[in-house]
C-alpha cells in the first residue's frame, strides 16, 4: 500500500513537470506563428508602400498633446530595395536650405515588432532634423528643449491602411502622422498647396468654428498651428491644434469634436465662402462680417447703386462742401474709417482739390452698425451724430452738412444680407436689404 502511495505521489510531481513542457511547445508554435503574421502584414505593407507612381505625401505632425509646432507636409517615396526619397521645403531644413525644395535618399526598413513599424531611422536630411534631440544652432524657437528636440518620431507604428492612406503613430511621441497617396508631382502639390493657403489665409486672421449649434473662435490657421478659444478678446482657455495645408483646404493632426460634430479635415466650399468636413455639419467660416465693420480703412459706396433719393442728397451735399471750399468737390461717400479717428463704424467723406490736385478724407460718425446674425448687419443712426474736427470746419461754414448726412444715413437704415466679394480677403460687400434700407455696393 505504502509502495503504491509513493508512486502515485511521484505520478503527481511529476504532472506539473510534464504540463509546463507542453505549455513551453504550444508557446513555440504560437510565438512562430505571430512572426509569420507580422511578416506577411510586412510583406503587404511593403507591397503598399512602393505602389503610388508619384509616391506618398506624408502629413507630419510632432510632439503630444499641445501643438508646439505647425504640421508640415513631406514626400516619400518607397522603392522595393528598401531605399526611400524624401522631398519637403519646410523652415527646418539645414545648411542653407530653409524654405528650399529638398530631396534626399535614405534606407528604410519594417521592424518585426506586435504590428508593422515603418522604421525611417537613418539619417535623412528632411526628415531627420525634426527628430534630432539637440538643435545645432542653439536656436530656442525651433526646439521644445535639449535632448527632446521638436520632439519628432521617426518610428511609426501602423494603425491602418488602404490603397491611398496609412494612418501611422509615432512610436515615441505619439503624434498621428498620415501617409496619403500622392496624386501629382510634389513640386506640384506644394504649390497647389501654397495657393490654397493665399486663398484662406488672406486678409482675414480669425474664424468661426462651429455646428450651427456651438461656435468657437480660431486664429493662426495661415502658421499651422491654430488656436482655439471661446472668444477672440482675452480668451479663457486657448488650445492649440496643429494643421497643414492640403490642395482643397486644410488638415488637422488628430479627430476633435464640436457640439455634436467631428471634424478633422476641411475642403473649401465650391462658392469658396468657407470650409467644411466632408459631411458638411463642421464649418469653418471667416469673421468678415465683424471685418466689414472694424477694417481699418474705408469702403465707398457704389454710385450706381444709389436710389434717387440718394442721388439727390448726395448733390446737395456736393453744393456745400463748394461753401467750404470753391476748389473743392466730393469724391466718394463710404463705410469705416476715416483718417485720424479711432472709430470704424462711420461714415466717410472724402473730398478733392481740384486746384491742388489732391485728395483729403473727412468723416462723419453717426451710423451704428451690429451683426444680427452671422451675415447679417443692422445699420442704424446715432442718438447723438458725432464727427471729427475736419468735418466740423466744413460745417461751421456749410450747415446743412450735417442734415444732409444725417438725410443719407436714414436712407441707410435697415437690415441687411452682406455678401463680400472675397470671404477671406474682401475688398467689398453687396448689402442686400431685408427689412427696410435699400440694397446697396461698398467696393
Amino acid at each position: 500500500m505504502k509502495k503504491q502511495n509513493k508512486f502515485l505521489l511521484a505520478t503527481l510531481m511529476a504532472a506539473p513537470v510534464l504540463f509546463t513542457a507542453c505549455q513551453f511547445e504550444d508557446d513555440d508554435y504560437f510565438d512562430q506563428s505571430a512572426s509569420l503574421r507580422v511578416e506577411n502584414t510586412n510583406e503587404t505593407v511593403k507591397n503598399l508602400l512602393v505602389k503610388p507612381a508619384n509616391g506618398w505625401v506624408m502629413q507630419y505632425f510632432t510632439g503630444t498633446g499641445v501643438a508646439h509646432f505647425e504640421g508640415f507636409n513631406l514626400f516619400a517615396k518607397f522603392d522595393a530595395s528598401m531605399k526611400v526619397t524624401m522631398a519637403g521645403n519646410h523652415r527646418l531644413l539645414r545648411n542653407g536650405n530653409a524654405g528650399k525644395y529638398t530631396e534626399h535618399s535614405s534606407i528604410y526598413s519594417l521592424l518585426l515588432e506586435d504590428g508593422p513599424v515603418l522604421a525611417l531611422n537613418t539619417w535623412n536630411d528632411v526628415l531627420s532634423p525634426f527628430v534630432d534631440p539637440v538643435d545645432p544652432w542653439k536656436a530656442p524657437s525651433l526646439i521644445l528643449k535639449d535632448g527632446a528636440g521638436m520632439q519628432g518620431d521617426n518610428n511609426f507604428v501602423i494603425v491602418k491602411h488602404n490603397d491611398n492612406e496609412i494612418i501611422m503613430r509615432g512610436e515615441r511621441y505619439s503624434a498621428e502622422v498620415r501617409l496619403v497617396a500622392c496624386d501629382r508631382p510634389w513640386k506640384d502639390y506644394i504649390t497647389a498647396c501654397d495657393n490654397m493657403k493665399k486663398a484662406i489665409a488672406g486678409t482675414i486672421t480669425s474664424f468661426y468654428l462651429t455646428d450651427d449649434t456651438e461656435t468657437l473662435y480660431l486664429t493662426g490657421i495661415s502658421g499651422g498651428r491654430v488656436r482655439m478659444s471661446e472668444r477672440l478678446e482675452d480668451p479663457i482657455k486657448r488650445d492649440s491644434l496643429a494643421c497643414v495645408f492640403t490642395p482643397n483646404g486644410i488638415r488637422f493632426e488628430k479627430e476633435d469634436t464640436i457640439g455634436n460634430s467631428a471634424f478633422q479635415e476641411f475642403m473649401l466650399s465650391a462658392d469658396k465662402s468657407e470650409l467644411v468636413t466632408a459631411d458638411g455639419k463642421a464649418k469653418i467660416r471667416t469673421t468678415w462680417d465683424e471685418y466689414m465693420l472694424s477694417h481699418n480703412g474705408v469702403f465707398n459706396f457704389d454710385e450706381s447703386f444709389y436710389t434717387a433719393e440718394q442721388l439727390s442728397i448726395v448733390s446737395s451735399i456736393n453744393t456745400e462742401v463748394k461753401k467750404f471750399n470753391n476748389s473743392w468737390s466730393l469724391k466718394s461717400i463710404g463705410l469705416g474709417k476715416g483718417a485720424g479717428t479711432n472709430s470704424a463704424n462711420g461714415l466717410v467723406l472724402t473730398f478733392y482739390n481740384n486746384a491742388a490736385k489732391t485728395k483729403e478724407s473727412k468723416s462723419m460718425y453717426n451710423i451704428i452698425q451690429e451683426i444680427v446674425s452671422y451675415g447679417k448687419i443692422a445699420i442704424s443712426p446715432t442718438d447723438t451724430p458725432s464727427y471729427d474736427n475736419n468735418l466740423k470746419l466744413i460745417a461751421d461754414k456749410a450747415p446743412n452738412m450735417l442734415v444732409l448726412l444725417q438725410q443719407f444715413v436714414n436712407t441707410l437704415k435697415g437690415k441687411y444680407n452682406v455678401v463680400p466679394n472675397d470671404y477671406f480677403s474682401p475688398t467689398g460687400a453687396t448689402y442686400n436689404a431685408y427689412e427696410g434700407g435699400n440694397t446697396f455696393k461698398l467696393k
